[in-house]
């Protein structure tokens, strides 16, 4: 995919405006990680702050596109939701994917970031395929997360 694919960063959806942020975390092993944060605004235009965020875990062979299934359905319950490409996946570094083990300690490093950076209120994990046992091996060892659903 190319970034293009994603749209617009600003869209609208049920009549209310959504943004998109595009950046990079870095993993333990120092990796990159591509990626996207969906963020409701408020009415006065303002990003809505630190409602709950579902991150959704995408399947192998896939990427983080795959999470536009699910935004129709989690941005107007004011959530954000936040996507990412799992090492060896997508535009992120790495070569290869290890269905779930490394790709729990991706996912460690985005649940850091939202903790650290105040960025949701709660935090609900939704996995599709290898997302889904990436989130029920990470989920065993955080008590912290909000939800887990696992596709």
């Amino acid at each position: 995919y190319e970034l293009v694919d994603f749209g617009p960063r600003t869209f609208e959806l049920e009549g209310r405006v959504y943004t998109r942020v595009d950046f990079k975390l870095t993993n333990d092993r120092g990796q990159l990680l591509e990626c996207s944060h969906f963020l409701p605004k408020a009415e006065n235009g303002e990003l809505l702050s630190s409602p709950p965020c579902v991150v959704y875990l995408h399947g192998n062979s896939s990427s983080r596109i795959e999470a536009y299934d699910v935004l129709a359905w989690l941005l107007p319950r004011d959530m954000s939701v936040f996507a990412f490409d799992f090492t060896g996946s997508g535009h992120s570094g790495g070569d290869y994917v290890s269905l779930g083990h490394y790709e729990q300690q991706d996912l460690r490093t985005v649940i850091e970031y939202l903790r650290e950076n105040s960025a949701a209120s709660a935090i609900g994990l939704w996995g599709r395929s290898m997302g889904a046992s990436t989130a029920c091996m990470y989920a065993a060892g955080d008590a912290g997360l909000a939800a887990c659903v696992m596709d």
